[in-house]
């Protein structure tokens, strides 16, 4: 999961094979609808970041007790994979395809594009072991570049606040954690 910048984005990115769904809208987003989907973004992007965050925090004078953390931490991601596997099996979720995500737009690899300037609903499958989408509104901008490659751009419209300052958060955990991974590619050499 390569972290880049995006030339159309002014802040950091990541690349990751995600899936994501979406439709078309046709009615005009209200404000309160929007606060709405921000809240309910929030608090998944929240359990995101626990799910994903160990104990750091925990005293290294007592390796009991991290030892018994990890156990727990072990048991618990066999137990969501194996939930979500089933789950997984009896949703129609689509293919995962390279995509970027970014603070304010997302990109992705699609036969099926929705044309240049239309108002989308997306699902944006970015947890794994989780089939539960983060959910938003978004202006589909793409390039007649993008468009050539297989490729479609949305700005996301209406995502703001605490759901997308915990969104920034998601995407330097995954710029922290490809630092970590080239450093022990480094290591190994």
């Amino acid at each position: 999961m390569p972290v880049n910048t995006d030339s159309h984005n002014t802040g950091l990115s990541y690349n990751d094979n995600i899936s994501v769904a979406w439709k078309a809208v046709d009615h005009e987003l209200n404000a309160s609808h929007l606060a709405l989907v921000n809240e309910s973004n929030e608090a998944f992007l929240r359990a995101v970041s626990a799910i994903g965050e160990f104990a750091r925090d925990l005293p290294e004078d007592s390796p009991e007790l991290s030892q018994e953390m990890a156990r727990l931490d072990i048991k618990l991601n066999l137990l969501l994979d194996l939930v979500s596997k089933l789950i997984y099996a009896q949703l129609a979720i689509p293919e995962t395809s390279p995509a970027t995500v970014s603070s304010t737009a997302i990109s992705w690899t699609t036969n099926d594009a929705p044309p240049v300037g239309q108002l989308v609903f997306l699902e944006v499958y970015i947890q794994r072991g989780t089939p539960k989408p983060l959910c938003f509104y978004g202006k589909v901008t793409s390039s007649s570049e993008d468009q050539a490659a297989g490729r479609c751009r949305a700005e996301y419209v209406g995502l703001g606040g605490s759901a997308q300052a915990w969104l920034e958060k998601l995407i330097f955990r995954h710029h922290r954690r490809e630092i970590a991974y080239r450093k022990s590619l480094d290591s190994e050499t």
